[in-house]
Order: structure tokens, then C-alpha cells, then sequence
């Protein structure tokens, strides 16, 4: 008697994991109207790895690193607007923030939790898979509007005020033409591929940690890094390093690199 009980209650348990994987995953899409998309092809481009990079105790630029993507993949056109996140809040699914009015604008004040957030119930509602992409796939999207993070000194210097100095005019030159203006999306037009807004002056989030990494002496290989998670990238102008659960850079929480104006993001589509 106590197998059979226990078989039912078995049977019951899964009866109630399937009916909750029903309700949580819908039988038709709930959502039909679909952000366009850009094919990114495969193809070579320039990367220089993400994070902090040392030659024992002294900070380095990592080496730039020609990559070759052997699949394309697909990404958002334009940013995750208000309307869109709109109704994801609407739904109850995802964290209420900052809007501007504006529904076509990039939505801002975007933390790393809100944007996976976003991803889950958006692949929910459209019976797709959609993610924020690496950090390795946003520089690649992002084609000629990509700014490689490296201040130029030679891994050989040990001066360490010449690279103080290369990083004080680095961040004059991105602060000197901020736009504190949100605009409807698109307003920073396309790029090669004809993704639109990159580089704006809204900030993207990457699902890409924070890297510790040390490099040979001649600084030509990273020889170990560990990653930290709590940290993630940020790609725009510039790449910086967020703490995950911040929504504005600005006033705290900017972990490595220079405060983005705003935080956003788009998605990559699967399969």
C-alpha cells in the first residue's frame, strides 16, 4: 500500500512539474510581432580580450587578437525600446525603471538583471530563444563602429605615469562629445552590416564576466585569468565593466573603465 501511495503522489508530482511547464511556456506565442533582426555573417574581425590584464603587479593592454567567427548569428537591429520593456513590466515579469515618454526610444536605466530578465520572458512570450550577446559577438555586430578599449602603450613600459596619462586623454575624448539627449532609435544610424545605434550614447550589456588575467613577460599571451560574474561588460564607445544590478553607471557601480552615459540592450536570437 505505501508503493502504490508513494507511486501516486509521484504521478502527481509530475502531473503538477508538467502543468507548471505548460502555464510558464505557452502553446502559441503570446507575442507575434517581432523586432527586426541583422544576420551577422561569419567572417574575421579585431578583438582585444575584456578585463583587468596585469605583467605581475603592472596593468597591460591585453593583445589584440584577429578572431574568426566560423557561424554568423542574429542580433536586434535596434535596442529593446520602452515599448517593448513596457510590456514586459506590464506582465509583471520584469523590474519597473526610468522611461522618457518616448516609445521608440532605447530603453535606459537597464541593470544586467533586468536585461536576462527581459530575455526570459521575451523568449517565453515568443517561443523563441533570445540572450544578450558575448561580449566577442557585440564587437563583431558592431563592425566599424567598434572601439578597441586599448590605451597604445607598448606591455614593455614601465612608466606607469605615461599610461595614466593615455587613459586621463582617453576619457576626455569620449567625455568631450557626450549627448545627454535620448533619442528615438535609429538617430545614430547603421553600420556596415545595418545595425543600427551602436556606439550611441546608449551603453549595451554583454553576457560576458569581468576578466583578471595575467600576461607572459613580453606581453604577447595571456598565460591564466579567472572571471568574476558579479561584474559584467558593457559595450558602446567604450567598453566598461558594470556591476551586475546597476542601472546607472554614473553615480556608482562602474567597476573598471569610464561611467557609461546609459545603460540599454538588445538581443541575440537562436536557432
Amino acid at each position: 500500500m505505501r508503493a502504490i501511495v508513494s507511486f501516486a503522489a509521484l504521478c502527481a508530482t509530475g502531473a503538477a512539474i508538467t502543468a507548471a511547464a505548460l502555464m510558464w511556456w505557452p502553446e502559441t506565442p503570446q507575442i507575434t510581432d517581432l523586432p527586426e533582426t541583422v544576420a551577422i555573417p561569419a567572417g574575421s574581425y579585431n578583438y582585444r580580450p575584456s578585463g583587468d590584464f596585469r605583467i605581475g603587479t603592472r596593468s597591460v593592454d591585453p593583445p589584440s587578437e584577429q578572431r574568426s567567427a566560423g557561424t554568423g548569428f542574429e542580433i536586434m537591429k535596434y535596442p529593446v525600446s520602452e515599448a517593448q520593456y513596457a510590456l514586459c513590466v506590464a506582465a509583471e515579469a520584469c523590474n519597473p525603471t526610468a522611461t522618457t515618454g518616448q516609445a521608440d526610444a532605447a530603453q535606459i536605466d537597464i541593470s544586467y538583471v533586468d536585461a536576462t530578465g527581459f530575455a526570459r520572458w521575451y523568449s517565453k512570450m515568443t517561443r523563441q530563444t533570445w540572450r544578450l550577446p558575448t561580449d566577442d559577438e557585440w564587437v563583431r555586430a558592431a563592425g566599424d563602429r567598434y572601439v578597441d578599449s586599448g590605451l597604445g602603450i607598448s606591455a614593455n613600459e614601465t612608466d606607469p605615469s605615461k599610461r595614466w596619462l593615455a587613459n586621463y586623454r582617453q576619457m576626455l575624448t569620449v567625455r568631450g562629445d557626450t549627448d545627454t539627449e535620448i533619442h528615438q532609435r535609429g538617430h545614430f544610424g547603421d553600420n556596415e552590416f545595418g545595425v543600427s545605434d551602436m556606439a550611441g550614447n546608449v551603453w549595451e550589456w554583454t553576457e560576458s564576466c569581468f576578466v583578471n588575467g595575467q600576461l607572459s613577460a613580453d606581453g604577447s599571451e595571456i598565460t591564466e585569468q579567472t572571471s568574476y560574474c558579479g561584474v559584467r561588460a558593457v559595450q558602446g564607445k567604450h567598453r566598461a565593466f558594470i556591476i551586475d544590478f546597476v542601472r546607472d553607471a554614473k553615480v556608482g557601480g562602474c567597476a573598471a573603465g569610464i561611467p557609461p552615459d546609459y545603460l540599454g540592450f538588445r538581443l541575440v536570437r537562436e536557432g
